[in-house]
C-alpha cells in the first residue's frame, strides 16, 4: 500500500484498494470468459471493427458478424451477474460507486459511429472502440488528480498491471478515467471513471450529447442487422 503524507492519505488508500480490486476482479472474470471458443481467433487488439462488420451505402445497411455479435451478447449476460453479486458500491460507498453494463444496442451504435462516425473505415482496433463494457464511476467530493499521491499510486499501478490512467476531460466533460486490460489481448477492457461532485450535472449532460452522436448513426442505418 503507497503511504502518504498528504491530506487526502485516507482517500489515496481507499482509490488504490479499489483499483486493485477492479483489476481483480477485471482479470479473474476474464480470464473465465476467454476459454470462450468464440474467442479462440479474436485478439481485440489486432482486430479491427472492419472486420466484424460491413457496411452496405447504397442499402442503408450496417452488418455485424453473427458469431462477435453473440459474443458480446453473452458478454454482456455474464457481466450482470458482476453487478448483481459484487460487494463494491457498500464497500466503497463514501465513493458513491455505480457500476453499469453496456447493453447490445448501444454496443452496435458504438460500433456504428466508429466505422462510419469517425471516417476511418472502420480501421479501428475493438480493444480502443469496446473499452467500455463494464462501466464504474466513481464521485468525490474535491477530487485532484494532480495530487501527488494519486499521481504516484497511477505510476506505480501502471509499471505492475496493464492499466491506463488518463484525464478525459474534453469541453464541459471533466473526469479522470483508467482503463483496465488485463494480461491478455483476449480481454475486454473494463472502465473506470472518477468524477468530482460538482461536476456531475455538466457530465451526465455531456454523455447525453455524446451518446446523442451514437442513436443518430443508428438513424440512419435503420435497416442494421447483426447478420453479416
Amino acid at each position: 500500500m503507497i503511504k502518504c503524507t498528504c491530506e487526502i492519505e485516507s482517500f489515496c488508500n481507499s482509490l488504490h484498494e479499489l483499483i486493485l480490486e477492479i483489476n481483480k476482479l477485471h482479470g479473474d472474470f476474464s480470464t473465465e470468459f476467454s476459454l470462450n471458443k468464440d474467442l479462440a481467433h479474436i485478439n481485440l487488439k489486432n482486430t479491427q471493427i472492419r472486420h466484424v462488420t460491413e457496411v452496405v451505402e447504397n442499402k442503408g445497411l450496417f452488418t455485424i458478424d453473427n458469431d462477435f455479435y453473440s459474443l458480446l451478447q453473452n458478454y454482456a449476460g455474464k457481466l450482470e451477474n458482476i453487478v448483481i453479486n459484487n460487494d463494491l458500491e457498500y464497500i466503497y460507498n463514501d465513493f458513491d460507486l455505480r457500476l453499469r453494463v453496456k447493453q447490445p444496442d448501444s454496443i452496435v451504435n458504438k460500433l456504428k459511429f466508429y466505422q462510419l462516425g469517425k471516417k476511418m473505415d472502420g480501421k479501428i482496433a475493438l480493444k480502443k472502440c469496446l473499452n467500455d463494457l463494464l462501466g464504474i464511476r466513481i464521485t468525490i467530493e474535491s477530487f485532484d488528480h494532480n495530487k501527488e499521491c494519486f499521481k504516484s499510486i497511477c505510476e506505480l499501478l501502471s509499471k505492475q498491471y496493464r492499466i491506463n490512467f488518463m484525464d478525459s476531460s474534453k469541453g464541459e466533460y471533466k473526469a479522470f478515467h483508467c482503463y483496465f486490460y488485463g494480461e491478455s489481448n483476449k480481454f475486454f477492457p473494463w472502465e473506470l471513471q472518477i468524477w468530482e461532485t460538482k461536476d456531475v450535472a455538466t457530465n451526465h449532460r455531456s454523455h447525453e450529447l455524446h451518446k446523442q452522436e451514437y442513436t443518430n448513426w443508428a438513424s440512419i442505418y435503420k435497416n442494421s442487422t447483426e447478420n453479416v
